[in-house]
């Protein structure tokens, strides 16, 4: 259990503040905002990756709201991914509870490796937590990186604080996006979301091109192409192209303009 943290009077008006106002998030644009602003005050980071799912069996798709753009590696998929796990495993590991994760100290000794990819891959000192008490289908898991600063106990009582706020949140937002009459799907997406390549994908899958035509085009490889649309797929929460495509048509995510 983290040691509990000193707020001061300030400290906790901006936190009742803050709290209220995640009540009425219930869509990614909310939800994003929500992070990138109010959420800042206390948590002051670049990318949260939100993990749903059952965590135990890890078994869980995740979504990422960041204020810089993320790149895949070579072979089109987010490094990121592979990290994640890891790191849910290490709070599972260790009963559930915040874990911090400081770029500038060598002397947290089981971590060492996970914070050597965390710099590797431009995320920096992190921190993370769940609901752990939620069993089954319906957990939640929260990975911040990029902190402004080295994570602290107060950083882990916060997180403990923000925990059912972060996870109901999360899911409203879930439960909007796979109603087929969300009225919020008409506003646009955070452009850091995607990477430029994943954009001139998308265009080309618009366009009728089959993953052959579109890594011809690109001049990239088909498995390369492959992960591109897997990708776009999971981030629109869509299931096939068809779906995509309608889905950024709606979003306007893409401008008459975006070609390769």
């Amino acid at each position: 259990m983290s040691k509990l943290a000193r707020l001061t009077k300030h400290d906790l008006e901006h936190l009742a503040t803050t709290l209220e106002s995640a009540l009425s998030v219930s869509s990614r644009p909310q939800f994003y905002l929500w992070a990138q602003g109010a959420l800042q005050g206390f948590i002051p980071h670049e990318t949260l990756f939100c993990a749903f799912g059952d965590m135990d069996k890890m078994q869980f798709k995740f979504e990422v709201f960041s204020s810089v753009a993320r790149k895949p590696d070579s072979t089109g998929v987010d490094p990121a991914t592979e990290l994640l796990p890891r790191i849910v495993d290490d709070w599972l590991r260790h009963g559930s509870q915040p874990r911090l994760y400081c770029a500038s100290s060598t002397e947290q000794v089981g971590r060492r490796q996970l914070i050597a990819d965390l710099k590797k891959l431009n995320l920096g000192s992190a921190s993370a937590h769940g609901p752990g008490e939620i069993q089954g289908r319906f957990g939640s898991f929260f990975l911040f990186a990029g902190l402004q600063r080295p994570p602290t106990q107060r950083d882990a009582h916060l997180l403990q604080l923000f925990m059912p706020y972060l996870h109901m949140a999360l899911y409203r937002v879930l439960g909007r996006q796979t109603d087929s009459g969300d009225a919020a799907g008409s506003e646009v997406l955070p452009s850091a979301m995607f990477s430029k390549r994943e954009i001139q994908v998308l265009h080309w899958v618009k366009n009728g091109k089959t993953n052959l035509e579109i890594s011809q085009i690109l001049e990239i490889s088909q498995p390369t192409v492959k992960s591109h649309v897997q990708n776009i797929m999971r981030k629109l929460n869509v299931t096939n192209r068809a779906q995509a495509v309608g889905k950024s048509a709606t979003l306007r995510l893409l401008a008459p303009t975006d070609k390769h």
